[in-house]
């Protein structure tokens, strides 16, 4: 096995897709020209509105996508990978949207889809109060996994708030992914805390490395936390970036998840547990 150059870029995605786009395609191409063959897009790539209630009216259907159509051209004009991190694309019966990871091949044609299984509904107080399921259909499949060719590497797909169900993330390990790709728009109230540390306790718990690429800066009153970052199977954070727009490079071997997986075989020490005994002290217990 050898190592693979993967890109993963930063975006400050807005309303407009045809600017979407052009930063897209600038980003695109200079991270091919410096080698990489995997380049990894944030969420919600193609489009990013203040008002979530607004994309049913806004976004299109797939086939109609003008960022998707994009991504398969540069994939196929440079001969690389190209992940879109997720595209916000209309429902079949208009009322919500999918929030959608594509993979595409060096051929331009998309090889893998995942929509984004856990939708952001929080209650953080004030603004950061969030309800994503209003506007976006939760996923229907189970986990993703796509094999890139004879080179050793099995992506595991997932989308911004799915980083927080660490099972999701065993599944994919357990499927094999050894590069799991994790798209962001975090938000600024719990980005500071949780981002980096969630990144690392992903890359740990199931010895992979994490190519996170996320959105950041203010567009329309709207922040997003950025730090887009590049973790090792063992948790160490490889390559990162602040808030602004711009890409980070990380040469990445599945020889190392290989040995990381054998010094802590977490993966295959899964015990079965019976039922959670609870008790109550000083009911009655004697």
């Amino acid at each position: 096995m050898t190592t693979t150059r993967f890109a993963a870029i930063q975006l400050c995605s807005t309303a407009s897709v045809a600017d979407n786009n052009a930063q897209i395609e600038d980003l695109v191409r200079q991270a091919a020209d410096q080698g990489a063959s995997v380049i990894s897009l944030p969420e919600a790539a193609n489009i990013l509105l203040r008002d979530n209630m607004q994309y049913p009216a806004t976004c299109v259907p797939e086939a109609r996508d003008t960022t998707l159509a994009l991504c398969q051209k540069l994939a196929r004009e440079r001969g690389i990978w190209l992940h879109d991190g997720s595209l916000l694309v209309l429902c079949d019966d208009g009322k919500r949207v999918w929030n959608r990871t594509h993979l595409i091949s060096p051929l331009g044609e998309v090889v893998a889809r995942y929509d984004k299984l856990h939708t952001f509904d929080v209650k953080l107080g004030g603004a950061g109060d969030f309800q994503e399921s209003l506007a976006v259909r939760p996923g229907e499949t189970g986990p993703v996994v796509a094999q890139l060719g004879e080179n050793g590497l099995n992506l595991g797909f997932s989308i911004c708030y799915d980083l927080r169900f660490a099972y999701l993330f065993r599944a994919l390990a357990q499927a094999n992914a050894n590069v799991l790709m994790i798209p962001a728009s975090f938000s600024p109230v719990t980005g500071p805390l949780h981002w980096e540390t969630l990144l690392k306790a992903r890359a740990i718990e199931t010895g992979s490395y994490v190519v996170a690429a996320a959105q950041c800066g203010t567009r329309d009153g709207v922040k997003t936390f950025g730090h887009t970052m590049i973790v090792s199977p063992f948790g160490e954070v490889i390559t990162a970036l602040g808030d602004e727009p711009g890409f980070v490079l990380a040469d990445i071997d599945p020889a190392v998840v290989e040995t990381t997986r054998g010094r802590l075989p977490c993966l295959m020490q899964d015990r079965e547990i019976g039922p959670v005994t609870t008790l109550k002290p000083g009911a009655g217990n004697s």
